[in-house]
Order: structure tokens, then sequence, then C-alpha cells
């Protein structure tokens, strides 16, 4: 067993060189759990961890790519920091030659908690790539929630052990081409508990859409909406595909249409955000700068339109991070509403979907099944005879 230095930040994963607080051990053959569980003991003596733990979820990031749990790991770090947790961490590397599994195990509490949060990482190789399937059960806490977050194709052996084994099990299906939406449904429709990053994203239009329609002159259009016209930038993905669904499973004879805008442009990131907020004091003053808005990346919903006779309701994404909407041909006159995105901070997304730790979204079942019916008929019409 190796050890690395000791230190309070957790960083990524078992790819590369040692980080800080670490203790790696590699296995040619079997993997040795007993031995993990000592090296998870000494990890928290070494930290200062009390012997009485404080977990609330087991989080399971399983991906196929050095680079996939790196970028995974932030995020499920900072879930961590809101949810006490056991970070457990597989990574799948079936196409490397070498034949093992190396497991990497820290310790250590995240700024300002009074927790510790645990994390065991087991990098699989190879013919070695089978023993994450036997592993996984013998990592958990037991009698604790188990989220599993999945990074892959919708596929294989440890797909269908991570469905039996989780409580949830979050995908993100912008990450996909769209037409991987019908194998979700088929799995939601055989009643895996799947959460999906791509409908948290698309939320705030929800929101918005909404909103908008509850203001008091405008609740009267709730019920005459005919028509509704999705903008994705770029060729669309599974979020406009989503919204689509969404609109279907809630208006009955609904008219939907996706249409492609342009791809967002290299210099269309949002501009720099400029200090909201400045505290004076004996130190001097203080700039509080709000984290950046989120970008808009091809295949996103870049505007949403829907028409209730005589009313059209208009919502556009700016690029400071404001959703616009503009109401025209009420009786009333005009009306305009505005929403901020959220900020793109690590985790939020996969925070909003931990509000549900068990099941399926009712909601987002129903919007899935028609996205996926949509997708196949948007698909269809996009070939050429």
């Amino acid at each position: 067993m190796n050890e690395g230095q000791t230190g309070e930040r957790m960083s990524a994963g078992a790819s590369g060189k040692m980080r800080t607080g670490e203790l790696e051990v590699r296995f040619a053959d079997s993997i040795d759990i007993v031995k993990l569980r000592a090296m998870l003991a000494a990890a928290r003596e070494r930290a200062g961890a009390p012997l009485e733990r404080i977990l609330t979820l087991n989080l399971v990031g399983i991906h196929f790519s050095d680079a996939s749990w790196e970028k995974a790991l932030i995020g499920l770090e900072a879930a961590s920091a809101l949810h006490p947790a056991r970070i457990v961490g597989l990574i799948a590397i079936p196409g490397e030659e070498e034949s093992v599994v190396t497991a990497r195990v820290a310790v250590a509490r995240p700024k300002g908690a009074a927790f510790f949060v645990e994390r065991i990482v087991l990098r699989a190789s190879g013919k070695s790539v089978r023993r994450l399937e036997s592993a996984l059960t013998e990592l958990l806490v037991p009698e604790v929630p188990i989220v599993v977050s999945w990074g892959g194709r919708m596929e294989g052996a440890l797909l269908k052990r991570a469905l039996e084994t989780a409580d949830r099990f979050i995908v993100d299906s912008s990450t996909r081409p769209p037409s991987s939406l019908s194998e979700i449904d088929n799995l939601v429709g055989h009643g895996a508990p799947i959460g999906d990053l791509a409908w948290a994203r698309i939320f705030p239009w929800q929101c918005l859409a909404a909103e908008v329609l509850d203001i008091p002159n405008l609740r009267e259009h709730r019920g005459n909406i005919q028509t509704v016209k999705i903008t994705s930038a770029g060729p669309p993905g599974a979020e406009a595909m989503l919204l689509a669904g969404w609109f279907i499973s809630r208006i009955r004879n609904v008219d939907v249409s996706i249409v492609v805008g342009p791809e967002p442009s290299p210099d269309s990131a949002p501009p720099p955000v400029s200090p909201q907020l400045e505290v004076s004091g004996s130190g001097g003053k203080v700039n509080v700068v709000p984290p950046a808005p989120q970008r808009l990346l091809v295949g996103q919903i870049a505007a949403l339109e829907f028409f209730a006779p005589p009313v059209t309701v208009a919502l556009r994404r700016e690029k400071n991070g404001i959703l616009d909407a503009q109401v025209s041909g009420d009786d009333d006159g005009d009306v305009a509403h505005r929403l901020r995105l959220p900020a793109a901070t690590p985790g939020s997304l996969l925070v909003q979907e931990l509000k549900l730790l068990a099941g399926c979204d009712e909601v987002y079942a129903s919007s899935l099944r028609e996205a996926s019916r949509f997708e196949a008929s948007y698909r269809g019409s996009e070939t050429p005879a």
C-alpha cells in the first residue's frame, strides 16, 4: 500500500499521480474489500475524523474515461457538501491492455463543514473491469440511500447491476444523441428510478412559462394553448425534445414544433459580470461578484414561443443569463417578465435532482415518453426521402 501526503483537499480520482491525502493500492487479481475498509479507517484517522460517521447518502459515480470521472467528481464533491456522503467512483477502461484495479481512498472535511466526506475510487482496466460489478455493493454504507451518477451508454452488465442497486439513478441525456431518449424511456417504463440532468436544465423554461400564465390577467389563456415552437441552438438535443415532450404531455392536442436556429458563435459567451455588492470596512472595500451565468451550448434551447389566440408568449435566452418573456395580444396590454438562469456552479443540477432520493419523477416520466415519440417522428421527418 502506498501512501500519499496528508492534507484536507479532496481532489480528482484515480488517474495520473496521487493526490494529497490519498492512500493507494493495486490489485492484480480479486479486489480485497477487507483491505479497502482498513485503508478507509486509516484515512479517517489521518484526517482526524471522529469514529461516528455523519452520512446521508452513498454517491456513486460510474464513468468510462479518466476525463469523464475528473469532471464528474467536481459535481459529486459539491453535492456532498450539502448531503454528507460516501463518494464511490468506478472508472472502467476496458480498452487498456493491462488488467489491474487501482484503488484510492481519501477522507476530508469540506471547507466550513462539520462533517467529513469519504471517497473510494476504483479504476479498472482491461479484463479487470468485470470485477467492478461485485465490488460496487461491497463499498456502500448500508441502510443509506444510494444515488448513482451514470456517465456512459445505457448498456452493459455494469449498468444492470447499478440499476438494481440504486435508489436513484442520474443520467445526463444531453451528452448522448437525442435518439437515446428511447433507451432511457424503456428503462423508466420498466421501473428504473431515473433522474436526468437535462430535465433539470429546462426547469427555468418551464418555470417562466408557468409564471407568465399565472399572472392574473393572463390566466384565462392557460387552457387555450394551441401551438408551441421551440428554437434550438443548432441541431436540437435532448433538452429541446424533453421540453417538447413536457408540453405534449400536459396539453391535449397541442401542436409542437422545433426550429433549428444558428449555432452559438465562439464569442457568444456571457459578458463579464460586474460586482453586485460593495462592502466597505476597516479592511477597505470588498467587491462581491456573483457566479458567471451559464453559456449557451450547441443543441440547447435558445427560444420558446407558444400561442393561445389572441395571445403570443415569447421566451428568449439573453447572453447575460436572463430568460426574457414578452406577452403580446392580450386585451389588457403587453406584459414583460424576466428570470435569471441559475449560475453555472459545479453540482447545482445534481443537487436539484437529489431533492428526490428514490423512485422517478412522474412528470419527467410522462414528458420523457412523449419526448421519445416526438424525437422519433422528428428524426423521421428530417430523413431525406
